[in-house]
């Protein structure tokens, strides 16, 4: 998979629809564990506010099989603690929230607390190019960009296309995942 589509879709909590550039449904990002104290501040609460909450999301193939989770904890940070199915970490994303309003600066660490990926998005577009300390490229995305051919594919107005390396292994590529769906389902839209 080079791009990745993401799409919001409705609940009380936020969530994503993951499709390939061609349409091909490849699954989900959504809650596994809520708690009920949750529900009514979810009617309260913007997507970002939401996502404050100590809540783990899973992300689903398009069977309906969890891949891997994620949780989000802290207070001025945000860590965001990425989870194989039999619940061994796998890495975090480290987010400054409140140190900047111009861009979201973050890292992303592998399971022995390595920097693996330096994180720097720009706020009010939401634009980013993650590359690693070799040069190499992980993801881009540029906001408001959507190829003109796949609007024949994807109808609606609103669509979002990351750009994802093929050069990746499955376990850099399961933490990208996880921090461009934690950044997703944090944006207001």
């Amino acid at each position: 998979m080079d791009h990745l589509v993401l799409k919001k879709d409705l609940g009380f909590f936020p969530r994503l629809l993951l499709f390939e550039k061609s349409g091909h449904f490849v699954g989900t990002i959504k809650p596994i564990r809520i708690a009920f104290i949750f529900y009514p501040m979810s009617l309260l609460l913007r997507d970002s506010l939401i996502m404050a909450l100590p809540i783990t999301y899973g992300v689903f193939s398009n069977k309906g099989n969890v891949l891997f989770t994620f949780k989000r904890k802290g207070m001025k940070k945000s860590i965001v603690t990425v989870k194989n199915v039999h619940g061994r970490k796998l890495g975090e994303y480290v987010q400054e929230d409140w140190k900047s309003l111009v861009n979201i600066k973050g890292e992303l660490r592998d399971a022995d607390d390595k920097l693996i990926l330096p994180v720097k998005v720009k706020a009010f577009s939401g634009d980013f190019t993650l590359t690693d300390s070799e040069g190499r490229q992980w993801a881009r995305f540029y906001n408001g960009y959507f190829p003109h051919e796949f609007t024949n594919i994807f109808r609606d107005v609103y669509n979002d296309i990351v750009e994802l390396s093929d050069n990746l292994s499955k376990h850099h590529k399961m933490l990208l995942i996880a921090m461009i769906g934690f950044l997703f389902l944090q944006r207001n839209q």
